[in-house]
């Protein structure tokens, strides 16, 4: 499919979403105080690095103690304005049923009031090259200047600042995992191929494959020819049957790629999931992803 066709894929995406947070929006207007989660805190984060605004969705264990020894791992969720409250909710209820094991969810957003406001941020963060045909379209469909390309400079944010200052102030052990959907898991994708030490596991739903004539496809394969044999994570990755613009098989083809060169210590889960779109595959990945990645926990 055209690749016009997978951007034009990507509005209809966030026309669908900007319809459901008014509608959301609108349903609340009678309550008188906002829904809070339990055992969860919103946090403003000003980053230094690349000059930007986070608000950070932290969602700790029910039996959190900042005074005993107990450590936790940590799940890094992208576009946290959207998706902490379905992963927070996940989480609980997976740790009744003894799935996951008691963790930390930070979610990472934006100081946005609708879902469209996001789109310039998370363009700009989590998008690995410059794609102008892109931008332009999407600032003459969202009237709002709109720039790709700055996946490295939101990687040392992460890196230098967000996970420091989590490390800093929370109970946390080495185990750290990166979640995020369409762009959010490209933006995955290129830390995996770039600074994969820096977290051990991997949730990428529906990574925009087609992005920059399939930038992913060429990361993955610099990353090999660079001489590269190692790439130490765990990896949960899929798509959804419905989706467009050639999404299926593209990152069949990533997967492939992957497991074709071996590397050491890679080990990746790939899934095409039945009769999902790019909108309704999301709580269905996140559901499948994180029972497992972090199926080996067991409740002693």
């Amino acid at each position: 499919m055209p690749l016009n066709a997978y951007k034009r894929n990507i509005i209809s995406c966030v026309v669908v979403l900007i319809a459901l947070f008014a509608s959301n929006k609108l349903i609340a207007q009678p309550l008188t105080s906002p829904v809070s989660l339990q055992h969860s805190t919103e946090l403003d984060f000003c980053a230094k690095t690349n000059n930007q605004d986070y608000k950070l969705f932290v969602s700790l264990p029910a039996s959190y103690n900042p005074k005993d020894s107990a450590k936790y791992p940590v799940v890094y969720l992208l576009d946290g304005n959207l998706f902490f409250s379905l992963v927070h909710s996940m989480k609980e209820f997976y740790l009744a049923g003894e799935e996951v094991p008691e963790m930390i969810v930070v979610g990472i957003g934006y100081h946005i009031n609708t879902v469209m406001e996001s789109m310039p941020y998370r363009t700009w963060d989590y998008t690995p090259t410059r794609d102008t045909s892109f931008d332009n379209m999407i600032t003459a469909e969202l009237k709002s200047n709109v720039v790709s390309g700055g996946a490295n400079y939101f990687m040392n944010t992460l890196k230098s600042e967000i996970i420091p200052y989590v490390e800093q102030h929370y109970k946390t052990s080495n185990d750290k995992a990166l979640a995020g959907h369409s762009f959010g898991a490209l933006f995955g994708a290129y830390v995996l191929f770039h600074e994969p030490s820096l977290f051990n596991k991997y949730l990428l739903s529906s990574v925009s494959m087609p992005w920059d004539k399939d930038e992913m496809l060429s990361e993955e394969t610099s990353y090999f020819n660079a001489g590269h044999k190692q790439l130490p994570a765990r990896v949960f990755i899929s798509v959804g049957e419905k989706e467009e613009s050639n999404m299926v098989p593209l990152m069949q083809q990533l997967v492939k790629a992957m497991r074709e060169h071996n590397y050491e210590g890679l080990n990746i889960e790939d899934h095409i999931l039945a009769n999902e779109s790019h909108t309704s595959v999301v709580a269905t990945a996140f559901n499948q992803g994180l029972r497992s990645l972090y199926k080996e926990y067991k409740r002693l």
